[in-house]
């Protein structure tokens, strides 16, 4: 019996016990009911109320964002440049004109003339001749160019030359030597040679017209949302046979390089990394012939439209607090204080508005355009905005 005893109080206890459990559970699910919903949700699944907001801590913000700078260009205008002329042109001019001067070579009397002068462009430099006239002549004139002999004769007549200065022999300084021969045993005797009126002259070509630079401007968002750039133009000659390659670089990067056909319109697109916001050079040149280079112009396309779109999410939570606790959602934005004008098309959810203001902060009621769950903010600029931050917040 007394065994038995023990028995029952042993299994009265273990039922105290399981009535206790049942009670503290009981407790604990009326607490969890009862706590207000964002405190509920961070206990059973440790959420928190900002879906994104980076690295935020305030519960209140749904949205923080810090968009920098976004563009908008509806279109870059064309750039129409002038008519390009190129052609060779090639005339004889005077290189150097010498003071008269003589030479002479005795036994007791000797005297040599060098006379200096200077070709810019030997390149660009044909027939150079040498010419004067002589009134006193004896003797054989010994004539040297940079130390090499191109002239060694008895001169017969007043009038001398044209002495051809091969072109091979030329260099950016030149020296002329002027000698007369010896007498020999003849010691009594002077050879001499008077000059007057000499020259040197030749055919110089001027490139300078075979080459022609134009510029254009792009501003920097031009730029920016470029999406091609084309180059036309139609080459007008009078004939390939008697024209060479035509080559059109845009900053100093070559572009086109061809004997074109001529009167053929031509369309090349340029490369948008060679191109710069602010000025750009595009050169035209030739080496050969003539060409008039006409209905030169430069044709932009540029990217679509660029909208930028935010997602933020309202959660059970937050909904309650917005609707049952009357609380408001705001979009705001922090603008760079540039003092300029600041324009941009926003979709909330559908809803659309316009921004068009100076201030550097911008902020709207939102509440009416936000659901439960998912939600979008999309920023279509209408002009260059800087925006420093971007927050949808509940207040």
């Amino acid at each position: 019996m007394i065994i038995k005893g023990d028995f029952m109080n042993k299994g009265q206890s273990g039922v105290n016990a399981a009535i206790l459990v049942a009670i503290i559970l009981g407790l604990i699910v009326l607490y969890v009911i009862y706590l207000p919903a964002s405190e509920r949700e961070k206990l059973l699944y440790n959420k928190s109320s900002s879906v994104d907001s980076g690295d935020n801590e305030d519960d209140d913000v749904l949205l923080l964002k810090f968009p920098n700078r976004l563009d908008k260009v509806d279109k870059v205008d064309k750039k129409t440049l002038p008519n390009v002329y190129l052609f060779k042109s090639t005339q004889a001019k005077e290189i150097e004109s010498i003071n008269p001067f003589s030479v002479r070579n005795g036994v007791f009397d000797k005297k040599e003339k060098t006379v200096s002068f200077s070709i810019d462009n030997v390149e660009n430099i044909d027939n150079v001749l040498l010419s004067f006239n002589s009134k006193k002549r004896k003797g054989i004139l010994i004539i040297k160019l940079n130390g090499d002999v191109i002239y060694e004769n008895e001169v017969g007549g007043e009038s001398v030359g044209p002495i051809q200065l091969k072109k091979s022999r030329l260099e950016k300084d030149n020296n002329l030597e002027f000698s007369v021969s010896s007498v020999g045993f003849k010691f009594w005797t002077t050879n001499e040679y008077s000059m007057d009126n000499a020259k040197i002259i030749g055919d110089i070509t001027d490139v300078t017209r075979q080459k022609s630079q134009n510029i254009f401007s792009l501003t920097q968002t031009d730029y920016n949302n470029l999406e091609t750039a084309k180059l036309k133009f139609i080459p007008y000659c009078s004939g390939v046979v008697d024209v060479g390659m035509l080559d059109v670089s845009v900053n100093n990067r070559g572009v086109f390089s061809a004997v074109p056909v001529c009167d053929d319109p031509y369309k090349q697109t340029i490369p948008l990394g060679i191109l710069n916001g602010g000025e750009n050079f595009i050169v035209f040149q030739t080496s050969k012939g003539s060409y008039s280079i006409e209905q030169i112009e430069l044709e932009f396309e540029v990217k679509d439209t660029k909208k930028t779109v935010y997602y933020f999410e309202i959660n059970q939570s937050k909904w309650d607090e917005i609707v049952d606790d009357n609380k408001d959602v705001k979009l705001k934005m922090e603008f760079v204080d540039d003092d300029e004008n600041k324009r941009a098309d926003l979709n909330i959810n559908g809803h659309l508005t316009s921004l068009d203001q100076d201030e550097k902060d911008y902020s709207k009621s939102i509440k009416t355009w936000v659901d439960q769950g998912n939600n979008y903010v999309e920023i279509q600029p209408r002009m260059e905005l800087d925006i420093r931050e971007l927050k949808v917040e509940i207040e």
